[in-house]
């Protein structure tokens, strides 16, 4: 027992030292498993498009996928550099505003506002603010070239997968039964992820549409921003809302607008987070709220800000493979939140 525990605590050990030596190479191979997923659950819907009953995109049904991701990426990438230089234009202004709202608070409480607090509002650069949050949003991308050659190499290394397990298994019954578990977690994962970007699409939809409404700037920008955000569980819910709200504060140099975005902006977050998206993720997304703050901790830690993005996806393909394991399924279990499984039979 004592030699089974000194094993387990060393291979955590090599794990954890692994996960932190290797985020050069581990981090652009995580967000390439990501994608490839997403380019799978795309393609998987292309090649079900009927047309007079017939389904033409059944052979170039990937191709098409990794087209609309390409594009999707190109548009972000592009939207995210021109926000960036129009707050730049429009930062001046901001600032302005920032002073108008502290003197018409004081006017309003009574209360003389700090001179610190003054000081600050004074020295505010927005601009450089806005350019340093870009930038560390596209740092997610930095590693694009890497990202794309992983992308390539899964999709290249699918087609041969169903070769190597007839060789891996040649019993006919151990393969037929290793393949319903390995469909199993495919499907689940492929579920899990297609969900949850449809969810935050959705989400940054409906955002988009209030921000119009409301008349807040770079609308596009923060829907984008939104979308992206809801991958991250509870934090980026809250941030996902107080970013836009508080460039309303600084736009509209009124209260108005900000009260009513922070209600709608967190009105949809609400609905669309505890009520939409637990009934469409069944039991795929059966995590314990511990453990997706332990995740998002632990991930923000190994792999900043990236690792935050990413920390439900991991746990999530982590839990849904340890459940088709009985070796693993324990650990499963705790995982979950409520002890149900969605496994093979």
């Amino acid at each position: 027992m004592p030699q089974r525990l000194t094993a387990t605590i060393v291979t955590i050990a090599a794990v954890i030292a692994f996960l932190v030596v290797g985020k050069s190479l581990l981090v652009p191979f995580a967000i390439a498993l990501i994608i490839w997923y997403i380019i799978d659950a795309i393609a998987l819907k292309i090649r079900g498009l009927s047309i007079f009953g017939v389904r033409p995109f059944q052979h170039i049904s990937v191709f098409l996928a990794l087209v609309v991701v390409i594009l999707l990426l190109s548009g972000v990438a592009q939207m995210i550099g021109g926000t960036v230089e129009q707050v730049k234009v429009a930062a001046p202004q901001y600032q302005d505003n920032v002073s108008k709202i502290l003197e018409r608070l004081a006017a309003l409480t009574g209360v003389e506002v700090a001179p610190a607090i003054a000081h600050w509002a004074s020295g505010l650069d927005m601009g450089k603010m806005v350019s340093d949050f870009a930038a560390a949003i596209m740092g997610l991308a930095g590693n694009a070239g890497l990202v794309a050659i992983y992308v390539v190499f899964l999709l290249l290394e699918e087609r041969y997968f169903g070769i190597k397990l007839r060789i891996m298994f040649p019993d006919a019954d151990r393969r037929r039964k290793v393949t319903r578990m390995l469909d199993t977690i495919q499907i689940q994962i492929r579920q899990y992820v297609y969900i949850k970007t449809m969810v935050s699409a959705l989400t940054g939809i409906l955002s988009y549409v209030v921000l119009l409404w409301v008349g807040v700037d770079y609308a596009p920008f923060w829907a984008l921003l939104i979308f992206m955000l809801n991958y991250i569980p509870t934090i980026g819910s809250l941030i996902a809302v107080l970013l836009p709200t508080a460039l309303s504060l600084v736009q509209f140099d009124t209260f108005g607008p900000f009260v009513t975005l922070l209600v709608s902006l967190g009105t949809l977050q609400v609905l669309i987070g505890n009520v939409l998206e637990p009934r469409l993720m069944g039991s795929s997304l059966n995590l314990s709220p511990l453990v997706v703050i332990l995740a998002l901790s632990f991930w923000g830690q190994m792999w900043g800000v990236t690792g935050m993005f990413l920390s439900v996806p991991i746990t999530v393909i982590s839990m849904i493979i340890l459940a088709n394991f009985p070796q693993t399924r324990a650990i499963a279990v705790a995982m979950s939140e409520n002890g149900r499984l969605k496994i093979s039979t």
